[in-house]
């Protein structure tokens, strides 16, 4: 009830769906309640009296109710499915959606294996859960009620086994239950874990192979796998013991009403009939607890599933993007970015020591280049992050075209923002599709143009379909220069007011680095922000600003650093090699 509670928001527009279901399944159990009636006439009326008509005429009635109430409960289980299926695409739309919301915060804490389990394993599980509580979340306690109501009629003097009998049974039933949530929920985050080691490992294959890592990533794999089973015994057990101890014990209440009603038979205060049809309506109250039994791992599992589900929806983006905030001009030329006293830390309670970066006062001019020089952990990445809100500053103001990025439209400033990473990310599909990733309208000589700027269209035209060829996923029919180049390709058909390289030409050779270095010169209408390890992707800039430790240490030209910057010239001398003069 707990996991159906979650999910209504999802279900509601499908209700009809689950009411028609319902209530064909109602029909079925009061189908099914008349036929101990039938039973007990054919015995009482019909063989007693050695009347065969009768027998026969109720015999036919009971195979048409049969019918009937099995036409019901199929009628039930089609009308099950389809709201089953309409919620969960519903639902599984929305979460992938809001996962999209995300911010980079987000997304560092939940794990990629995580997601993708609570978008395939968790979902199917609610699923299932689904597709049955139209059938048996209304026939459980009609069924109950109705037979109990029945047993009182028939011979009071039993139902004292039956008071018995039906609290024991449910609560055995109740304590699985709850130790078994416990149980799946922790199953569902051993589950995670699985996936998330067997994801790196498919990912990492290369370097698991270069650093002949194979046994310990197997042996990593096998602890994450046994710490499953493990659970997932435990869980199996414990219903595996529920079962037969719940048929011995309504095994034990049949003997019971036997016993005692054998003798109320004896002495004419039962018919055998009613004898019968009483201990047909005793399996009518068992059925529904041991049905309920049986499903309960699929519920208890649905209920855990559903609340990690529930976990991610709820999850709130790190940056609350303004939808409605204002928009950038468009055409007005290129934009102007600052950073106004900027402090960022990845954790929400780390001090301001502790900050990846700490204190940038910067600002660059529309229109000009600057390079952002710095060692790996600097905080280069992490800077340019900041500048279309992947994150936002801890402390601190980021302004693009004069105005805080908070206040912005968020399609409006990363639409005005080009970025290439430097491990781009490719999908699968051909060359000239993620060309046009994130300018789907680009013309074909739009994409030409940019690929030729970026060095990768001689590539590309040797390829046996040329731009049609396909792309494997991440490119890994490519390499990583390859990948690069038609990462900054595809940065250029935005045509964005700002262009971010994020050390994406640290996989292309020094000749193609300064051919591509060309087009950076060129590009008069747009601001760009180099972000390099390398200093001779830095050379060109109208500015250089170099990073240490998270703090700006030096800025300014390639000959104004070399003069004032003990850092940059250390730099000079062990990337180049040359002497400063």
């Amino acid at each position: 009830m707990n996991a159906i509670r979650l999910i209504w928001p999802w279900a509601r527009p499908y209700w009809r769906f689950a009411a028609a279901g319902s209530l064909a399944s109602v029909v079925a159990v009061l189908i099914n309640l008349t036929i101990p009636l039938l039973t007990s006439r054919i015995i009482d009326e019909g063989i007693a009296a050695e009347d065969s008509s009768l027998v026969f005429s109720t015999a036919l009635l009971m195979i048409g109710l049969i019918i009937a109430g099995m036409a019901c409960s199929a009628i039930s289980s089609l009308l099950g499915v389809r709201f089953a299926f309409h919620t969960i695409t519903d639902l599984r739309r929305d979460l992938y959606g809001h996962v999209q919301t995300l911010s980079f915060g987000n997304l560092d804490r939940l794990t990629s294996g995580e997601i993708l389990t609570r978008l395939t394993s968790d979902v199917t599980k609610v699923t299932s859960l689904l597709s049955i509580a139209v059938s048996f979340v209304v026939q459980i306690p009609v069924s109950f009620v109705g037979a109990l109501v029945a047993i009182v009629l028939i011979d009071v003097s039993l139902v004292p086994i039956v008071f018995v009998m039906v609290p024991v049974i449910m609560i055995l039933v109740w304590y699985v239950i709850v130790r078994s949530n416990v149980l799946y929920d922790r199953l569902q985050g051993r589950l995670d874990r699985l996936n998330t080691v067997l994801q790196e490992n498919i990912q990492g294959a290369e370097v698991i192979k270069a650093f002949v890592r194979q046994d310990h990533e197997i042996e990593r794999f096998d602890v994450a796998a046994g710490d499953l089973a493990d659970d997932a015994t435990l869980v199996n057990q414990l219903v595996a013991a529920l079962f037969p101890t719940l048929i011995l014990l309504s095994s034990m209440g049949i003997a019971a009403v036997l016993w005692i009603g054998g003798g109320n038979v004896i002495d004419g205060d039962l018919s055998q009939g009613d004898l019968v049809a009483f201990i047909q309506f005793m399996a009518f109250i068992a059925m529904p607890m041991m049905f309920f039994a049986f499903l309960q791992p699929l519920l208890s599992a649905a209920g855990a599933s559903m609340k990690r589900i529930v976990e991610v929806t709820n999850e709130d983006a790190d940056v609350m993007v303004a939808e409605q905030g204002e928009s950038l001009p468009t055409g007005a030329g290129p934009l102007d970015i600052s950073f106004e006293n900027v402090y960022f830390h990845y954790r929400a309670d780390a001090e301001h020591a502790e900050c990846a970066i700490r204190g940038i006062d910067l600002h660059i001019p529309g229109g000009s280049t600057i390079a952002i020089l710095g060692a790996t952990g600097s905080g280069k990445s992490t800077l340019v992050n900041l500048i279309p809100r992947f994150y936002d500053a801890s402390y601190g103001t980021v302004r693009v075209g004069g105005k805080d990025v908070r206040d912005l439209n968020k399609s409006s400033l990363r639409r005005s923002i080009g970025i290439a990473l430097q491990e781009p990310y490719l999908f699968s599909g051909s060359v000239a599709d993620n060309l046009r990733f994130g300018r789907p309208d680009a013309t074909d000589d739009e994409i030409v143009a940019a690929a030729t700027a970026a060095q990768a269209h001689d590539f590309i035209t040797a390829m046996e379909s040329g731009y049609d060829s396909t792309i494997e996923q991440g490119g890994a029919n490519l390499s990583g220069g390859q990948r690069q180049r038609i990462a900054i390709a595809r940065t250029l058909v935005v045509d964005p007011k700002v262009l971010i390289f994020d050390d994406s030409t640290s996989a292309v050779d020094l000749e193609t680095e300064a051919k591509i270095q060309e087009i950076f010169d060129s590009l008069t209408d747009v601001t760009v922000i180099l972000v390099a390890q390398r200093i001779s992707t830095a050379l060109g800039a109208d500015a250089i600003v170099l990073l240490d430790d998270g703090e700006i240490v030096a800025q300014g030209t390639h000959a104004e650093l070399l003069l004032t910057s003990p850092i940059y010239q250390e730099i000079y001398r062990s990337q180049l090699g040359e002497p400063v003069s």
